[in-house]
């Protein structure tokens, strides 16, 4: 039957003779009445461990999916489909396809097949779904219909699911897509087939923004199709272009270099975990200490990268043309030399924001040595907000004391620095605590706490708040809002930092210690002080509904002082309790 034949039908249609279970009849009733609830609905083999779940469709014998197509095709709050299972008979197949066509509500749409839809797919006509993701875990026939049908989804813009050459060369007609994400099943490499189709879509697909190749085994000569086709055109202008783990060498890096250095309005690149080595990076590094576009790259675990390939890396952020903001480095050998080549480049750098120099698996990324040169270089740089040093084994105390210089330093504008999976111990706890002492701009540390005991601790809580006097906690960090999990007495004190802000976190902290503040030394200048003192308590501020009560007792308790202080020295015309009153009111 067409849609208009199940139209005629639709209002004598008993659902009982159409559907089999109690609960799937109950799915077509929302779908007919439009129930606001049912926003998503997946579609599968019946199983017993789905119970009578309320937005799964379980296919049983005598289920008429042309019924449940149409429903879902004249719903109108359907946001999502998942299509699981269908059973092996075509015509239902196609049946359901046709149904759904009509709908304009569902946003995005799963096909992940375990049995086989054969030629059904190829009418899968979505004209209003922006986002399709396929997955097949039968035959291939399977991704031949879909990509028939995919041609027909015209206002698709992200496409995620398997890689066949027959699926991308669907993607390329189709005018809105923009983001893709493509990969092959069970550890297969790519073919030539699917390398020079890919090479097609980068050619003549102009919109697309985000194309991630990752694990798809692009090898040498499929980096050098690809390269072909990123040449011809802007594909990808402000975009980002994945290749993670592709088990590109020297010679594709080097194609690819020749053809961004002609589309250079690539905006993130990702080659993190290729074989590529100093002479590749050299080339591509090259091209890139000349683009303006390039705001994030990673070629982590590239491992063959040594003090020759950190040097290019120093030339591109030292370029003045250059714009990179996030850098990842990791399990690159830094090392002493390379501490200074980075070092020296952001002393002068300024754009870079994030610079991830984690070692991942093993090995050595930086130590006490390269670190020291690091932070040489950072101290003069005020821009770096996000620095990783994470699973560097290698550092110790000696090396986050280094840090010091680069924290008290007037320009430091880290925000976050994270140095997870070291075990710094109470040595190291106490370096880092004396380094922040006077820093006014890292709110997150995070770090292992392994292997530090209460000596590191109370280093880390006397940071926070010292406590010995009001001054003391003047001078403490007010700035630093997250240290991960710690002493519950420390997370206290970050709250406030947290709630309060770094102005006013310090009144707090000194009003919870020192309840009764002594405002003699105030009286000197009479009435002046008056003012600041009523302003200074009423900016202390606290989630705590006690102690904000008790701070406003306090406030009210100072002004008192001044007023019958002053009036005791004949200073006023009016009597304590009438200028209390004043006050009070």
């Amino acid at each position: 039957m067409m849609n208009f034949q199940y139209d005629t039908l639709a209002a004598s249609v008993r659902l009982k003779d159409v559907i089999s279970s109690a609960s799937n009849r109950a799915i077509l009733h929302r779908l007919k009445n439009n129930d606001p609830g049912l926003t998503h609905l997946s579609i599968d083999e019946s199983d017993d461990d789905y119970g009578d779940d309320d937005d799964i469709f379980q296919v049983r014998e005598g289920d008429d999916l042309g019924w449940l197509g149409y429903f879902i095709g004249r719903n109108e709050k359907l946001k999502y489909l998942s299509v699981c299972y269908l059973p092996g008979d075509a015509e239902q197949g196609r049946k359901f396809f046709f149904g759904i066509q009509r709908n304009t509500s569902i946003d995005e749409v799963d096909v992940s097949i375990r049995g086989f839809l054969g030629e059904s797919l190829s009418v899968m006509n979505l004209p209003h779904v922006t986002s399709i993701s396929f997955d097949s875990y039968s035959k291939r026939e399977d991704a031949h219909y879909f990509a028939l049908g995919l041609r027909q989804c015209e206002a698709l813009e992200d496409y995620s699911g398997l890689l066949t050459a027959e699926i991308v060369a669907s993607l390329v007609s189709l005018p809105w897509l923009s983001n893709i994400y493509i990969y092959k099943r069970g550890g297969l490499a790519i073919n030539r087939e699917e390398c020079m189709a890919l090479r097609e879509l980068v050619a003549n697909a102009t919109g697309i923004i985000h194309l991630d190749l990752s694990r798809v085994g692009l090898g040498n000569d499929g980096s050098e199709l690809l390269a072909e086709g990123l040449a011809c055109n802007s594909s990808l202008a402000d975009g980002a272009l994945d290749l993670r783990g592709n088990g590109i060498g020297d010679e594709g890096l080097q194609a690819l270099a020749s053809s961004l250095a002609s589309n250079a309005k690539l905006r993130e690149l990702n080659l993190c975990n290729n074989n590529i080595s100093d002479t590749g990076w050299e080339a591509l590094a090259e091209s890139l200490a000349h683009n303006r576009a390039l705001r994030v790259l990673s070629i982590a675990a590239n491992t063959a990268i040594t003090e020759t390939g950190v040097r290019a890396i120093s030339r591109i952020l030292q370029s003045r043309k250059s714009r990179l903001e996030d850098l990842w480095l990791d399990s690159i050998s830094i090392c002493e030399e390379g501490g200074k080549l980075l070092g020296d480049a952001l002393f002068v750098n300024t754009s870079l924001l994030t610079l991830s120099l984690r070692c991942v698996g093993g090995g050595m990324s930086i130590d006490d040595d390269g670190l020291k040169a690091l932070a040489l270089g950072l101290s003069r740089n005020s821009h770096l907000k996000i620095l990783n040093l994470s699973e560097n084994t290698a550092i110790t105390s000696v090396g986050l004391r280094s840090l010091k210089q680069y924290f008290r330093s007037p320009s430091c504008a880290l925000d976050t620095l994270f140095i997870n999976s070291i075990n710094i111990g109470d040595e190291g706890a106490c370096a880092l605590a004396d380094a922040l002492g006077q820093n006014k701009s890292l709110k997150s540390l995070s770090f292992d706490k392994r292997g530090i005991t209460s000596k590191g601790m109370k280093a880390f809580l006397k940071l926070i708040c010292n406590s010995s006097s009001p001054n003391s906690i003047y001078l403490s960090n007010h700035t630093l809002r997250d240290l991960g999990s710690f002493w519950n007495e420390i997370e206290v004190k970050l709250g406030m930092n947290r709630w309060c802000g770094a102005r006013n976190a310090a009144k707090s902290k000194i009003m919870h210690f020192f309840p009764d503040l002594d405002m003699v030394p105030l009286f000197q200048w009479n009435l002046k002080f008056l003012p600041l003192v009523k302003s200074w308590f009423d900016t202390v501020t606290s989630d705590d509904s006690a102690f904000a009560a008790s701070v406003q007792n306090r406030k009210l308790s100072a002004i008192y002082k001044f007023v019958r202080a002053i009036a005791g020295c004949k200073l006023l015309p009016t009597s304590s309790h009438s200028a209390a009153s004043e006050y009070q009111s």
